[in-house]
């Protein structure tokens, strides 16, 4: 399973002697840089928490060379140390793994080539690495959608519930992905963190294999896992015999409101991959397939909403009979 690994940096501790508080710290990994300018007294430890960068591994460990610099900044004299390693991440454990390295940095003087200064820094650096399933999917919660910003619009969308998506970097207050099926595949979106700062999205979901499903057309009933549900049509744009895909809900259609008592009634899923025809919950039709036994339309909805075809569109396969 592919696994996303956060690397940020954590703290910085300044120990010894002071040099002015007037600090940057610059980290490098995996051509990933972060640079840090902070005012840091001597005798103290930041919290800074910034990421350095995210990266992927499909292997059980994760090894990274990473260089830090130091920089005590000065109006006449810039004091620096700079230091590199590695560092190892078990891809197993999702606790935080800390890594510390020490930065000695030297106070410099020079004038006309004459150099003195006696005292010596020691910066000490945590870096935190965090290990998390790089693919991802939105939680079933609420009324089966989540709402999302479109990066490249600045528009929001609606994602439907078991929707996978990727996961590539996260900051304070937002995590930004990739739409990986559905009818927004391959955008880039991001939402809004949990007001605890926790992730929307869950993990160790297994879609399952396309849903099977069957219409009658004269007796007006729609079949999936051997269970039947009555249905109405429209008479003046009856359905034709044949085999039709069933796709992912594309967004929440407000006609399901009318419907409480049908959970999830405002996720219709489109049959075929045009027009304005869909299976759904509801009391009447025009045109779209729609099932009557609206407090049984969880059932329809639980067999579907997790399946897929393997074409990143479909969630079954629907073949129309007499």
């Amino acid at each position: 399973m592919l696994k996303s690994i956060q690397l940020k940096l954590s703290k910085v501790k300044y120990g010894r002697d002071s040099l002015g508080d007037d600090i940057c710290i610059e980290i490098e990994a995996l051509g990933k840089l972060l640079r840090v300018d902070k005012r840091i007294n001597a005798g103290t430890a930041t919290e800074i928490n910034r990421e350095v960068g995210r990266f992927e591994t499909d292997r059980g460990s994760f090894q990274a060379e990473v260089f830090i610099n130091v920089v005590e900044k000065d109006l006449l004299f810039n004091d620096a140390g700079s230091t590199k390693g590695s560092i190892k991440v078990d891809a197993a454990i999702t606790e935080p793994q800390q890594f510390i390295f020490k930065v000695h940095v030297r106070e410099t003087r020079s004038i006309l080539g004459k150099f003195w200064g006696t005292k010596t820094a020691i910066f000490e650096i945590t870096l935190e690495a965090e290990v998390s399933d790089a693919i991802r999917y939105v939680q079933d919660e609420g009324d089966g959608w989540l709402k999302v910003v479109m990066e490249d619009r600045g528009v929001t969308e609606s994602m439907p519930a078991y929707l996978k998506v990727k996961v590539e970097r996260v900051d304070a207050k937002r995590e930004y992905f990739t739409i990986l099926e559905g009818p927004h595949r391959g955008k880039f979106a991001s939402v809004a963190l949990h007001a605890d700062g926790s992730s929307r999205f869950i993990s160790n979901i297994e879609h399952e294999p396309l849903a099977r499903a069957m219409y009658s057309i004269s007796q007006k009933t729609f079949i999936i896992q051997g269970k039947k549900y009555k249905t109405v049509d429209y008479p003046e744009s009856p359905w034709k015999k044949g085999l039709y895909d069933i796709e992912i809900p594309d967004y929440p259609h407000q006609g399901g409101a009318r419907y409480p008592e049908a959970q999830r009634a405002k996720i219709w899923f489109r049959i075929g991959h045009s027009g304005e025809r869909y299976l759904h919950a509801g009391g009447r039709s025009l045109g779209c397939m729609t099932v009557i036994e609206t407090k049984r339309w969880m059932e329809i909805y639980n067999s579907l909403i997790k399946a897929r075809k393997g074409d990143f569109m479909s969630v079954g396969a629907l073949e129309v009979v007499d």
